[in-house]
């Protein structure tokens, strides 16, 4: 009963809001830009002039025609859209995509800017420049239909175009004779041609160029690039120099994720229409081994992961698929890799030493491989570790209903939240409780069992992870 109120309510506001609005879609009114000379930038505003459920997102693409007379330099964003993708600038084909993340541009919205584009003289002429609207939705996911007033931009002087169709007078007032007179032939009056002579604006020389907002830290680590290049670069090639299945990135300013312990060179390829120029630090990134909590020496270690069936490699040998135990483990230092198609590797030092962990490492939750190319955001996962220890020993552990091994167990890469967690072993009563995982944190819970039936005590602690 209380569905079909639902409906019926949901229908008459349909209903209502197409009555009121019926023939007037959303419109944006682009103005003509004139711009006095070549090199000259003036911003030209994308408004809405009303969003009456909203704006949840948008795509749209730039174009130019004729080309070679105006581009798009830049793009600014507005401050409701915190998930936003650019792709393009400086240049006359731009991606603009923006999400409407926290809801700011509610239904019943006005007037509302979605970007401003800044637009650059190249040549003395007219262009026409057009924007193709890939998508636009409100808040309900219901596609927004726009009308889009095409915008004419000229570059130079206000008089450098072809000179009007001249007719001649009839008029009983003489008319001084003009120096050119045209002969009319077949009824038609030509016009007076002038070819304007245009110079080529000089494409400048790339020069590339790039920093790094984190260049040391522990695995895994992950690294938002910036590109500084000189001589407005197009196209973009990085190399993150860690020989990953996501080595490589066409993006302007990309973020990479280093698994693996390690010194790594970055190198990056800028280029234009007409220049190319690489540049490359060696030894620019500096990957350290996560350190793990302390407990015994143990010389046996079971590798679970979620899903199961990951290649285990141990010093880059191969030792089998997941859940796999490696015995028999001489003392020293030894660096495991999983790796499973469609998700990241997975990245872990064992050191096997006096005091030091562990006998099972367990539950390394493998992160889906997303390609950055078309992806909304740019910022990096939020995830957490957490740690589990138990008295006794050799507790099974469950996350969210999933069995991830044996105590005592580090479960990596897990997201950012609650997560159910149970401790069952035989002759013991289990434990339900539940992870609170926190961004850059490892949680540490230490679990006491008195025998037979029922759980003693417990701590929690967390620490800096990685």
């Amino acid at each position: 009963m209380k569905n079909s109120f639902i409906t019926s309510f949901l229908t008459m506001c349909m209903v209502l809001l197409f009555m009121c609005g019926a023939g007037s879609a959303v419109k944006i009114s682009l103005e003509d830009i004139h711009i006095s000379t070549v090199g000259q930038k003036v911003d030209l505003p994308i408004t809405l002039d009303a969003a009456p459920a909203g704006i949840s997102g948008y795509k749209f693409n730039t174009s130019f025609e004729p080309t070679g007379v105006a581009r798009v330099s830049a793009v600014t964003m507005p401050e409701w859209a915190p998930i936003k993708v650019i792709e393009g600038t400086p240049g006359e084909k731009v991606l603009v995509s923006a999400v409407d993340l926290n809801m700011k541009v509610e239904a019943g919205a006005g007037k509302t800017e979605i970007c401003k584009l800044s637009i650059e003289g190249l040549s003395e002429g007219t262009t026409s420049m057009s924007l193709a609207i890939a998508e636009i939705t409100d808040d309900t996911g219901s596609p927004i239909a726009v009308e889009i007033t095409p915008v004419s931009v000229k570059v130079g002087s206000k008089n450098s175009g072809p000179l009007p169709v001249q007719t001649p007078q009839t008029s009983s007032t003489p008319v001084p004779t003009p120096e050119v007179t045209p002969e009319i032939t077949d009824n038609t009056v030509p016009a007076v041609e002038i070819t304007p002579t245009v110079t080529p604006t000089p494409v400048p020389t790339v020069v590339a160029g790039f920093k790094a907002q984190l260049q040391e830290g522990s695995a895994p680590m992950t690294v938002l690039f910036t590109d500084n290049s000189t001589g407005y670069p197009t196209k973009f090639l990085w190399d993150f120099g860690d020989g990953s299945s996501d080595n490589t990135s066409p993006l302007q300013n990309p973020q990479h994720i280093y698994r693996i312990p390690g010194v790594y060179t970055v190198s990056l390829t800028a280029s234009n229409s007409v220049y190319t120029n690489s540049t490359q630090k060696a030894g620019f990134i500096s990957v350290k081994p996560m350190h793990l909590p302390t407990r015994g020496a143990k010389n046996n270690v079971t590798i679970f992961s979620v899903p199961d069936g990951a290649e285990v490699y141990l010093n880059n040998a191969y030792q089998g698929l997941t859940p796999v135990e490696l015995s028999n483990l001489s003392t020293r230092d030894y660096q495991l890799r999983l790796h499973k198609e469609g998700y990241y590797d997975v990245v872990s030092p064992i050191r096997i030493l006096d005091n030091v962990l562990p006998t099972f490492i367990s539950g390394f939750e493998m992160m889906p491989h997303l390609a950055e190319i078309g992806k909304l955001s740019a910022d990096p996962p939020q995830t957490g570790a957490a740690y589990i220890v138990s008295y006794p020993e050799l507790v099974n552990v469950r996350i969210n209903g999933t069995m991830v091994g044996k105590t005592d167990i580090m479960i990596m890469n897990l997201a950012v939240g609650t997560h159910n967690l149970t401790l069952e072993k035989a002759g013991y009563e289990p434990w339900n409780d539940t992870l609170e995982i926190k961004n850059g944190l490892a949680v540490i819970q230490t679990y006491h069992f008195e025998e037979p039936y029922f759980p003693l005590n417990r701590t929690v602690e967390y620490v800096q992870y990685p």
